[in-house]
């Protein structure tokens, strides 16, 4: 390493660096990389999923007290497993972008319970998409909760739900809610 080193500017000490040993910071870089994306490929293989929700035109950080009250409900604890709760699909009157989110969703398995509102819920209704449907009145709890913005909303258990008996609960949950 050079003398001056220590006396160099901040922005001459990254070049320096860069300059003389871009390899081994390269390897550094990719080794972390590794490490990370094992870790969460670890995480995520063992990780159990009671229960797949998808609230179009949630707020995520509302849904998660609704997470949190259900969880009491249910009497589920952490190491159960965890619900999951994805609020971040958009109410828009149908775009390309929503339904393309929620079709690829469904299509995954990786939804058993959808909350939406009236729009979505008719398009997936034609085609026969729900076991079970909750109809919620303009004065919803989940409005109240501001875990949603729009008055006509619906909780469906989808047809190909993986979670069958905790969607059932979580009917009771919304049932004793209404």
């Amino acid at each position: 390493m050079d003398k001056n080193f220590s006396s160099m500017p901040f922005g001459k000490k990254v070049e320096y660096l860069w300059m003389y040993y871009k390899i081994w910071l390269v390897i550094l870089a990719v080794i972390i990389g590794a490490i990370y994306l094992g870790c969460t490929m670890y995480k995520g293989r063992h990780t159990t999923v009671l229960l797949n929700i998808a609230v179009t035109g949630g707020d995520s950080q509302k849904a998660e007290e609704l997470n949190k009250d259900f969880c009491k409900y249910a009497g589920i604890d952490e190491k159960d497993g965890i619900i999951r709760i994805q609020a971040n699909i958009p109410e828009d009157g149908g775009s390309l972008s929503s339904k393309t989110a929620l079709t690829t969703l469904v299509g995954a398995d990786a939804v058993d319970v959808l909350i939406c509102g009236g729009d979505v819920y008719k398009e997936y209704d034609k085609q026969d998409g729900f076991q079970k449907t909750i109809e919620f009145s303009e004065d919803n709890i989940l409005k109240k909760k501001k875990i949603i913005s729009y008055d006509d909303a619906y909780a469906a258990i989808m047809v190909n739900a993986q979670n069958q008996k905790m969607a059932e609960t979580f009917f009771e949950y919304l049932e004793q809610l209404k």
